[in-house]
């Protein structure tokens, strides 16, 4: 969990004021370093290929200004150093890494590469290796190579393929065709019968998908068709822990969306998918087949043949301080198309959305309230029935403003076929409210802000059988008051945190100060930050010890192309729980940065 949360820390990082490539490899040469190879690459991983994405699709319009060849990037050397006492290390006491990520670009399509030489493994790759291109002239444009596009949510919707297309735009005609391998067979080895320590196999699958349709974006009809068929003889005989069958599937859907008198709209999108999860499967007789003959003669039809359907329809009215929308929803059970990766099946939804404005739209208050259910086919021995719904207000002035959130999602059980037995039912509710007050005094010299913010969260069980051991809650609050000397350059921020979290038979309290220190010097070239935090912690009213952290940042640009960054970071933890032991770690890096 904890890795976890620095991974989300890590990849939501804000790069500005300089190159993002730039920062981005002082923030992979930093992770490195100092979370160790293998958690790292991760990270890496997920940079390089955010870094490597480019627009779709390149106008041929500006083909002739785009250069042919160009090679652009950056490069970085990073070293580190780890020491701490009272638990095992969890870190190299020396460590070193060498990153560069070159971009080729010929023509305007990017190429980008990825060499990593460390104190741990040397490799050179291509972080992105699938490649693909929509050149597009006027209402032409054409795909080419890996490619994911979406046509409606229920037939072609974001799936990934390797091939080739075309999308036709003259006037109010919408038409469009893609074709290609949606699959890659994968074998496995089938001396064993086992299903561990393999690849899981699949079978090769092609297949396409043609749009037709008149109108433009916000008013239009489409019809869509799509076929894709996994290929028998692609792979050996697969063992049967593995349960993989070859499929065929042809799914028909309809895409609708108009705006009426300027301020109502309507949409809908509806889908009938035939999918056959097993090609060898018992067939039909022919005296069976006779009456859907067309459909026969389009694909396989046999005893694994499932005819399902997805719906989803949506009115509104969106005014200048109101809008209402209304939608249903509604997808069978096992409902699947070849053309998407996943579906949330067996599921019924209702739900209605309001929204006001007022007050030149300085006061904001929405919400909507849901209603979902499964077991849509009456074939389940018990019915979940969720109930969703959520308030938004919200006032914001230049130097003054307001949030609050409140949300729920209740889930109970109800009788299906069999009835439900008292004391085993399932009725639960989960509320959550967040609130923000922010207020702003000062000038151009000097700034005031002070930030107030809350947040409570309980899961309630409605279930008094149950409710003892499952019932939790947890608040927290935050104070926060940051002091800017605009032309001096320099931020004081002091917070104050208070967390409780209460479970069953067990409570946590984290409480604290912090201070932090942001300083610009020569002209923005010079950043110094540095942090300081104090967190107490108590469970079920016993001091457990408490938490010093630290942290220095400088960041020097060198020149336009140079930097070079250096971090220390002090963690101190004295802990009364046997289970939990006081420790200390101190890390350093220092990273350099060429970017060219």
């Amino acid at each position: 969990m904890k890795f976890f949360m620095k991974t989300i820390l890590f990849s939501n990082q804000t790069f500005s004021n300089e190159p993002l490539a730039k920062q981005a490899t002082q923030a992979i040469i930093s992770f490195h370093l100092s979370n160790g190879f293998v958690k790292s690459c991760c990270i890496t991983a997920i940079l390089l290929f955010s870094m490597s994405i480019r627009t779709a699709a390149q106008d041929i319009d500006n083909l002739s200004s785009q250069k042919p060849f160009q090679i652009s990037g950056t490069a970085g050397l990073g070293f580190g150093t780890y020491t701490s006492s009272g638990i095992a290390a969890r870190a190299k006491g020396f460590s070193y890494l060498f990153s560069g990520n070159p971009v080729v670009s010929i023509y305007g399509i990017a190429f980008p590469l990825s060499i990593v030489v460390s104190d741990q493994q040397k490799t050179f790759a291509q972080p992105f290796n699938q490649y693909g291109v929509s050149p597009h002239y006027k209402w032409l444009t054409v795909h080419a190579g890996w490619r994911s596009l979406t046509f409606s949510p229920y037939t072609l919707a974001g799936y990934t393929f390797l091939g080739a297309g075309v999308e036709i735009n003259p006037g109010r005609l919408r038409a469009a065709f893609v074709y290609g391998r949606f699959n890659k067979a994968i074998t496995t080895d089938t001396s064993t019968n086992t299903k561990y320590f393999s690849q899981t196999p699949s079978y090769s699958r092609k297949g396409y998908a043609a749009k037709l349709g008149f109108g433009t974006e916000e008013n239009h009809f489409d019809f869509i068709f799509l076929k894709a068929k996994d290929d028998t003889n692609s792979i050996k005989k697969i063992p049967e822990a593995y349960n993989v069958t070859a499929a065929e599937n042809s799914t028909f859907g309809i895409s609708m969306k108009y705006r009426l008198f300027k301020h109502f709209f309507y949409e809908s999108d509806a889908a009938l998918s035939i999918y056959t999860r097993d090609l060898r499967a018992d067939t039909f007789s022919t005296k069976s087949l006779s009456k859907i003959q067309i459909l026969n003669s389009l694909m396989t039809l046999n005893a694994s043949t499932q005819f399902l359907t997805a719906g989803q329809v949506a009115v509104g009215y969106q005014g200048k301080n109101f809008s209402l929308k209304a939608q249903y929803s509604r997808v069978d059970p096992n409902y699947q198309t070849m053309g998407a990766y996943y579906f949330e099946t067996d599921v019924e939804n209702y739900t209605i959305a309001p929204t006001f404005y007022m007050f030149k739209h300085k006061l904001n208050i929405g919400g909507s309230i849901g209603f979902q259910n499964d077991n849509i086919l009456k074939d389940k021995a018990q019915q979940s029935k969720k109930t969703i719904g959520n308030v938004t207000i919200g006032f914001n002035l230049p130097k003054f403003g307001f949030n609050m959130q409140y949300s729920n999602y209740g889930i109970r059980q109800d009788r299906g076929l069999n009835p439900v037995i008292d004391t085993l039912r399932v009725a639960r509710t989960n509320h959550f409210i967040n609130a923000m007050l922010r207020f702003t005094l000062g000038g151009e010299k000097i700034s005031h802000n002070f930030v107030l913010t809350g947040n409570y969260q309980a899961l309630v069980d409605l279930n008094s059988t149950t409710a003892a051991q499952t019932q939790t809650n947890s608040k927290t609050g935050n104070l926060s008051y940051q002091l800017g000397f605009n032309n001096a350059g320099l931020d004081l921020s002091l917070i104050y945190n208070y967390t409780v979290a209460d479970a069953a038979l067990f409570n946590t309290v984290i409480r604290g100060p912090s201070i932090g220190l942001d300083k610009q010097l020569f002209k923005s070239k010079l950043s110094l930050s540095s942090y300081l935090s104090y967190q107490l912690q108590n469970n079920n009213n016993t001091t457990s010890g408490h938490f010093i952290s630290s942290s220095f940042t400088g960041n020097y640009k060198l020149s336009k192309r140079n930097g070079i960054n250096m971090t220390l970071n002090y963690l101190k933890s004295t802990s009364g729980d046997i289970s939990n032991p006081a420790f200390n770690e101190f890390t350093t890096n220092l990273i350099y940065t060429y970017t060219f």
